[in-house]
């Protein structure tokens, strides 16, 4: 029986998956898969200080990739911002402040909370950390989830999952 300890198991090989971006919508089925673990080790954040939105280039995966991150791990005790696309608030932080962020108490390999961003070609995220504490500190931030190679369906097919890769306001 599965646990809140447990990994996300993604999709399989053999899936199909609709893929909307805006007003359009595509079919694909995923011919393969394997696990991403990525490591961005961001400048130091000087302290009580912002650091403007940057873009985790890391994060755009080549034509035919889609990127599915279920869990995202600060090792630093810093506040994370996150806007997909880069001038959209996926997690609608501006409209509420106090919520749609992560640090290090809600981010974790085992504990924390779920993510379920999907990133395609062109649509990295955007990230903003902000330091609060009265120290500099350089974190460490874990990206965890799944790469797939994914192909073109050119008809709808009869079951499929759809991902919508906008913010919150398309």
């Amino acid at each position: 029986m599965p646990t809140g300890m447990d990994l996300e198991r993604g999709f399989a090989i053999g899936d199909n998956i609709a893929i909307k971006i805006g007003g359009t919508k595509k079919y694909y089925t995923v011919v393969n898969r394997d696990n991403m673990l990525y490591l961005d080790e961001a400048d130091a954040i000087a302290a009580e200080s912002t650091a403007s939105y940057s873009e985790v280039t890391n994060l755009n995966p080549p034509h035919g990739q889609l990127y599915q991150i279920f869990k995202i791990w600060i090792d630093g005790n810093v506040e994370l911002f996150l806007k997909q696309p880069a001038a959209t608030n996926r997690w609608g932080t501006q409209r509420s402040p106090e919520g749609g962020l992560l640090n290090d108490r809600t981010s974790g390999v085992k504990g924390g909370l779920m993510t379920n961003l999907s990133f395609t070609i062109d649509n990295p995220p955007s990230i903003q950390l902000v330091n609060r504490q009265p120290v500099s500190i350089t974190p460490k931030i874990w990206y965890i989830g799944w790469r797939y190679a994914i192909e073109e369906i050119r008809t709808k097919p009869a079951a499929f999952t759809e991902i919508t890769i906008s913010g919150i306001a398309q």
